[in-house]
């Protein structure tokens, strides 16, 4: 089995990182964590968004790295995926594809705390697009 974790930097991406692990630790299944940075290249018309992504990305590696650190910690090796993009969902959808994962495990909310949505927007397009199953940790 293959799980696929799905962090962004939020407080609560420790808590759903602790039960990927124990999940993947249960079932015998390999780990890998993913995270996201986002791009705003689109934007690029308005401002000059070069630095900021630039910024982003390496806090998005920088946290990978300590997730990586955590999974270790618990006893379990886990690889690591970094990616920028202007959709977060669809590139979790898609490496979810390209991987061949069996399982992604997300946060229902991430950093935005979308709190008019009992599931937050990236996770509901997953669970709604994803070729896998989807578990939504709350």
């Amino acid at each position: 089995m293959q799980i696929l974790v799905a962090l962004d930097q939020s407080p609560f991406a420790a808590t759903v990182l602790e039960k990927a692990i124990a999940l993947a630790k249960n079932q015998g299944a390999a780990l890998t964590i993913m995270t996201v940075a986002e791009d705003f290249m689109d934007i690029g018309d308005y401002m000059d968004t070069e630095k900021v992504t630039e910024k982003l990305l390496a806090d998005a590696k920088a946290k990978a790295d300590a997730y990586v650190e955590a999974a270790k910690a618990a006893g379990l090796t886990a690889n690591v995926l970094v990616d920028q993009g202007t959709s977060p969902a669809d590139l979790i959808i898609e490496q979810a594809q390209k991987g061949g994962f069996n399982l992604i495990v997300m946060g229902h909310q991430g950093k935005k705390g979308l709190s008019r949505f009992l599931i937050g927007s990236v996770a509901a397009r997953v669970v709604a697009h994803a070729p896998c199953s989807v578990l939504v940790i709350r």
